[in-house]
């Protein structure tokens, strides 16, 4: 059996999946799920500038306002939370990138990058009403 330290932090999941497509613009919590504890406190500050998130192709450009936050709850302590402010844009595709220097409790590192994407649906048409 491994030790702590002995085997590659790994990404599991992300909510919404990646590739996934029509993503409600209002999400208000985009979940990044690893294998072990990658927000105890002596990983947390380095981790929060692992996580990096952009609309379209350019990533400089179209860097998006976010929050990267964690839990305190035990049972939450694999998962990485990005809170986007405000709505995103409609039918736009967006990227995450997680740095490989994101690292674990024990100490393990990712060691590459991991890029999720996802896109937002349509913007919904909502009717005017028509004055008589």
């Amino acid at each position: 059996m491994a030790q702590p330290g002995e085997k590659p932090l790994s990404f599991v999941s992300s909510i919404p999946a990646n590739g996934a497509t029509n993503v409600a613009r209002n999400i208000g919590t985009i979940t990044l799920v690893f294998d072990k504890n990658v927000v105890d406190d002596s990983v947390w500050e380095d981790n929060k500038t692992q996580i990096d998130f952009w609309a379209d192709s350019q990533r400089l450009q179209k860097r998006i306002d976010y929050n990267v936050v964690r839990s305190t709850a035990v049972e939450k302590r694999r998962n990485i939370y990005i809170k986007p402010i405000g709505l995103l844009k409609p039918n736009t595709k967006y990227t995450i990138r997680i740095g490989p220097n994101l690292t674990s409790k024990a100490g393990e590192s990712l060691g590459k990058s991991v890029i999720i994407t996802f896109t937002t649906g349509r913007r919904r048409v909502v009717p005017i009403p028509v004055e008589e």
